[in-house]
């Protein structure tokens, strides 16, 4: 009996020593190397350059969300000059830094791709990407503003249309 017991724990400490030695290198949640520039802006539902004015972290993380003023725009909202971003729990920004930021939209909801090239903008080469585009909002005040009223409207389209004669 005791030959048994002994046979038997051998055997169960050499086939564990056999099944738990594995020399392989694991990574639990991490990430392949990101995608392209030009491939992650195809497959984002926005992607924008703007700079964190504020965050809201709280302790459900689905909750938790940030502010950017936009400064340029790739895909997305181009009227917008601000944009809020909920939290996807792997990020990590800082208020008053630039950033660019690729998006995914679900449940009506905007968060940062996962595993992507969000990150600072001065470590994120945008060449490829091309000019952006600036918010309306952001070229209106900068510029001629956008008149308000009936009449306004009518005086401006008279206007250009004098100009142009």
């Amino acid at each position: 009996m005791k030959k048994g017991i002994l046979i038997s724990v051998s055997l169960s400490l050499v086939v564990g020593l056999w099944l738990g030695i594995d020399n392989t290198d694991v990574s639990a949640l991490s990430c392949a190397e990101p995608r392209e520039v030009t491939e992650e802006l195809k497959i984002s539902d926005a992607v924008f350059r703007g700079t964190l004015t504020s965050s809201n972290p709280e302790a459900d993380m689905s909750k938790t969300h940030y502010e950017f003023q936009v400064s340029e725009w790739w895909k997305g909202e181009h009227t917008s000059s601000t944009v809020k971003l909920y939290s996807n729990g792997w990020e990590s920004f800082e208020p008053g830094k630039e950033y660019i930021v690729f998006v995914d939209k679900s449940e009506k909801r905007l968060t940062p791709r996962l595993c992507g090239n969000t990150g600072l903008f001065s470590s994120v080469d945008v060449t490829a990407l091309g000019e952006g585009i600036l918010p309306e909002k952001l070229v209106q005040s900068s510029g001629n503003p956008r008149p308000d009223g009936l009449l306004q409207v009518f005086m401006e389209w008279i206007r250009d249309l004098l100009g142009k004669i």
